[in-house]
């Protein structure tokens, strides 16, 4: 592991720490701290005081997005591979080690970042940063683990996505919807690309994201900010910083016509599945698009559920989601039933006239109060643990560019109003913006013959 000079080290911390917090509606406080490391590493801070806990997270500004074709699946087998040993730990170590004294580890890839997060007895918080600034430049890089995870990677790729309809529709969508951008494909990867990768492949991506200069070191629990500061400027202080990595450049072009297809693979489902093109996650429309998507379709008694499924007997299930990511992302309407029970025409013509109506009617105060609401409490609920709270802070650095951003959500939420999502609906819920894929329905039968069968 490359060190920065031990007088650099010591100086720990470039001084310009920054304090914010916020007290949200339900009277949840929450303050979080903020200081850059002479490597470029940035340090995000919150106490909680209510258990003798603390989360030690590390994320990378590396996702799938991040890959090239060549090398789609990339950022995946990296979440898999940091577990495989470095320089003083040995292959799975890692949490071994920390099982051992209490704490649990996991990890995770999504378009846009990769994350690494370590829940433990406070006492334990630097040793759990020591073991993730040993792995982000102490990683062994080796064939026989390169061919390993790779396989694991593959299998998952298998079981979640090609031997899945609906996994492998979502796919798909991804692949309709994206013509230029890399978020055209999911941090599952590509079979081809994943047999390809290798060594070198694999050190390049490592050295070129695995830097402290694209981390942040994400700490919440029950300890101090002066325990922190020193922690973090001994273990992580002295590695060098890298070079800046380079970012997506690609630009989605605008969508300006339907695009609609049957998808060619069984499925003991029929699926209307649907995405329309919506800003990225810190855009001022973000807020009114996820309040009528929940009116849409979160639960039982949202618009969907209700003509679909319970009014009108289409299908077993019906909603839709929005996907917030770092770059312009998707809103996703779905429709499922029983090949032969339910109709897939009429279950795609319900399914739009839903999202349509919304578009020319707007909503009522009351749907308006309720999703507001359904929203908020979910929110407010993950922020009360340690590890919901680093999650917020982390996906809101990178996806939001803010690690604060997400402190403003319940307010923005509460000025939402019926014209804003009227407004929201005629602009992205468009027809011209939608990309449309069916699962199970029927072929066409091949034309009979002239003169019949013999």
């Amino acid at each position: 592991m490359r060190r920065l000079p031990r007088f650099l080290a010591a100086a720990a911390v470039i001084a310009l720490s920054l304090t914010a917090g916020a007290v949200l509606a339900d009277g949840l406080k929450i303050e979080i701290k903020e200081w850059t490391l002479p490597n470029g590493m940035k340090v995000l801070f919150s106490p909680m005081r209510k258990v003798p806990v603390v989360t030690v997270q590390v994320w990378y500004h590396a996702g799938s997005k991040d890959e090239k074709v060549g090398i789609r699946g990339i950022a995946h087998m990296f979440e898999h591979m940091m577990f495989k040993g470095s320089k003083h730990v040995s292959p799975e170590n890692h949490a071994r080690m920390l099982s051992a004294v209490g704490g649990s580890v996991n990890a995770f890839t999504t378009d846009d970042v990769t994350a690494y997060h370590n829940t433990l007895p406070r006492q334990y918080m630097e040793f759990a940063m020591k073991l993730e600034a040993e792995r982000m430049r102490a990683l062994h890089l080796t064939d026989s683990t390169i061919k390993s995870e790779r396989e694991v990677v593959k299998e998952e790729k298998r079981a979640r996505m090609e031997n899945s309809p609906i996994g492998r529709a979502l796919e798909a969508i991804h692949d309709m919807a994206f013509t230029a951008h890399p978020y055209a494909w999911t941090p599952a990867g590509v079979i081809k690309d994943l047999d390809a990768i290798d060594r070198a492949a694999c050190q390049k991506f490592y050295d070129i994201y695995y830097v402290p200069n694209n981390a942040t070191l994400v700490v919440v629990g029950d300890v101090d900010e002066a325990t922190v500061k020193a922690a973090a400027a001994r273990q992580f202080g002295g590695i060098k910083k890298g070079a800046a990595p380079p970012r997506p450049t690609a630009v989605e072009p605008p969508q300006t016509k339907l695009r609609d297809k049957n998808a060619d693979w069984p499925s003991q489902l029929a699926v209307v599945l649907g995405a329309y093109h919506i800003p990225h996650a810190n855009h001022a429309d973000i807020p009114p698009l996820k309040v009528m998507s929940t009116i849409l379709s979160a639960g039982q008694s949202s618009r969907m559920y209700q003509a679909l499924v319970r009014k009108g007997k289409l299908a077993l299930a019906a909603g839709g989601f929005t996907r917030e990511m770092e770059q312009p992302g998707l809103l996703y309407i779905y429709a499922v039933g029983l090949p032969g029970t339910h109709d897939l025409k009429k279950m795609q013509a319900a399914l739009l006239a839903e999202v349509e109506k919304i578009a020319k009617g707007g909503v009522t105060k009351a749907e308006l109060a309720k999703a507001r609401n359904q929203i908020s409490t979910g929110r407010l609920k993950g922020l009360r643990t340690v590890n919901g709270l680093a999650s917020a802070v982390g996906m809101s650095t990178y996806v939001r560019g803010d690690p604060r951003a997400f402190l403003k959500d319940v307010a923005l939420l509460d000025k939402v109003t019926s014209a804003d999502i009227k407004r929201v609906a005629a602009a992205y819920l468009k027809r011209s913006n939608l990309s449309l894929l069916r699962l199970g329905a029927a072929k066409k039968k091949p034309a009979a013959k002239k003169g019949g069968a013999k």
